[in-house]
């Protein structure tokens, strides 16, 4: 009697198992605690950083994400291939109904109830704080990168130097005179914007025109970062940073040959940079820190609301290949 009742709780729990492989809760892994073992099966890993260390905090199967953004402490976004969508609450990262299987490359909103996702393929999702819905675009057969100013002032960038700014009621197409695939915007106000891409390609916008400025690298620019017209922050291949100062682009030591992908300031004090080889560096307003991440993973996006409350997405770099093919 006691072998059947053991078998029936065994089947029981093996049934019951898969039923709840949508939430992944942060409490599963203690903050701190590397379990090595599952941690290299995960194709993706989510990291939080105290402003001590950096803990995992979610491991994903089956996924990976390539950005990550949020507006509070319980209220992030993680977005990935396959049209993954993943949402903390502060207790748990649930996988969220998203209406692609497109891979998600970037994401930004100005609010939780307007919230914008873009993709390969010109997908472009929007999200009203109840549901992600299409949103019909018809321009970038490929997004890069996306920033806004406000829900009224919203930039995407993409392929052949292509950038197009929401209004709040259509997009309208910028002519940026480059070519080039454009990976990242960002700006610190409407006359402060700034794109990077391919072969160290640079294109401004003071508010009325889009300006492509003179190289002054060759390297690639997957990020850019700015607190100011004077306080400028760009990234890229063989650890390359620079920053502009208002009158001229310095390059600065970044100790590391690793392809560096995204970068998030707090301020102009604490600015954080990810990238390959489990790159994680630190700026402190002076120099450039490496900071241990505890693990091997490719990073790919990075989103914090203070300098001890950050989190960064990556990938395994088994298959990294596969995935960046996709």
């Amino acid at each position: 009697m006691k072998t059947i009742l053991y078998l029936c709780i065994s089947l029981l729990f093996a049934i019951y198992q898969p039923c709840t492989g949508n939430n992944v809760y942060a409490g599963d892994w203690d903050l701190g605690e590397q379990r090595s073992d599952d941690f290299i099966k995960c194709n993706s890993v989510i990291l939080h950083y105290d402003g001590k260390t950096w803990n995992h905090v979610f491991c994903g199967f089956d996924m990976w994400l390539n950005d990550i953004y949020g507006f509070a402490s319980d209220d992030i976004f993680a977005v990935g291939d396959q049209g993954v969508i993943l949402h903390y609450d502060g207790h748990s990262w649930i996988k969220q109904k998203s209406p692609t299987t497109r891979r998600l490359n970037r994401i930004w909103g100005s609010s939780h109830k307007n919230v914008y996702i873009c993709g390969d393929f010109g997908t472009l999702l929007h999200y009203d704080g109840t549901e992600w819905r299409n949103y019909d675009s018809a321009m970038i057969d490929w997004c890069r990168g996306i920033w806004g100013f406000n829900e009224k002032h919203i930039f995407v960038t993409g392929n052949s130097g292509k950038i197009f700014q929401h209004n709040g009621e259509k997009w309208i197409e910028k002519k940026s005179g480059d070519t080039d695939t454009l990976y990242e915007i960002h700006g610190s106000s409407l006359k402060n914007v700034y794109a990077v891409g391919d072969y160290g390609s640079v294109v401004f916008y003071n508010g009325k025109n889009l300006k492509e400025l003179t190289h002054f690298t060759g390297k690639t620019l997957n990020g850019v970062w700015t607190t100011g017209a004077k306080n400028v922050f760009v990234i890229g291949s063989d650890g390359f940073i620079s920053q502009y100062n208002g009158s001229k682009w310095t390059r600065q030591t970044s100790g590391t040959i690793s392809m560096l992908n995204r970068i998030w300031g707090i301020d102009d004090q604490n600015i954080f940079v990810v990238g390959e080889h489990a790159t994680i560096l630190y700026y402190n307003g002076n120099v450039w820190k490496t900071q241990k991440s505890g693990t091997n993973y490719t990073f790919t996006g990075i989103w914090g609301n203070r300098k001890d409350n950050l989190y960064v997405v990556g990938v395994n770099p088994e298959g990294l290949c596969d995935h960046l093919t996709r």
